[in-house]
């Protein structure tokens, strides 16, 4: 990844994140702490996702799919 995407990463807040998995915030909650999905991040009082580890987080559930 280059330096410039790095910084660009955009968080994912837990209402959106609630659509992305279908289940709700409290589940998300729950599988991030568990190492299910990837960690979340707190930016003051935001919590959410970078988008690169959502995006990477479902590239390796394809990955058995292809193979």
């Amino acid at each position: 990844m280059q330096t410039e995407e790095k910084f660009n990463d955009r968080l994912i807040r837990l209402p959106e994140l609630e659509q992305i998995f279908g289940v709700c915030k409290r589940t998300v909650r729950r599988k991030a702490e568990s190492g299910e999905l990837p960690p979340l991040r707190h930016v003051g009082r935001t919590v959410g996702m970078l988008e690169s580890q959502v995006k990477s987080y479902f590239q390796k559930l394809r990955q058995p799919e292809m193979n």
